[in-house]
């Protein structure tokens, strides 16, 4: 079985990461160098890789500051860099198709703390025996939905 990522790569976002027995999470680290060193410890060469990494927005609107977005561009490119040099078969997701993929409807009129809650919840019903956080929801839900083959 491949080893399957998922990736929220925002400032507070996180990596979770299915073996094919347990799931596993980390927050997104705060340098380039430890992202990749991440990256590169959690995969074998015995073992083929496939990678869901959220795209950013192409909109970000008035609610997401100009600098949250530069580091989550950032972090995706370098995300993509070293899932690239390490052959990981990378499969990249729009926020709208992974959310699609879990039955939680759209943000619409809720706050963004609220939204951020209602996936939070929807992450914690998928792993019950585990510590879901806010930094760790997004990635759970897209490994989910990787796993499921419910989204590319």
């Amino acid at each position: 079985m491949a080893l399957i990522i998922g990736i929220d790569p925002g400032v507070n976002g996180g990596i979770c990461w299915f073996d094919g027995k347990t799931t596993t999470c980390a927050k997104m680290p705060g340098t380039e160098s430890d992202v990749c060193q991440l990256l590169k410890g959690i995969s074998r060469i015995d073992q083929d890789v496939e990678m869901y990494l959220e795209e950013p927005p192409l909109f970000a609107g008035r609610s997401i500051p100009g600098s949250a977005i530069g580091k989550l561009m950032w972090n995706c490119g370098v995300i993509y860099g070293a899932a690239y040099v390490l052959g990981f078969k990378l499969h990249r997701v729009r926020p709208a198709i992974w959310m699609k993929a879990h039955s939680v409807g759209t943000k619409g009129e809720r706050t963004t703390t609220e939204w951020k809650n209602v996936l939070k919840a929807r992450a914690q019903e998928l792993h019950p025996s585990m510590s879901v956080t806010l930094s760790n929801a997004d990635a759970l839900l897209i490994l989910d939905a990787g796993k499921r083959k419910a989204i590319n």
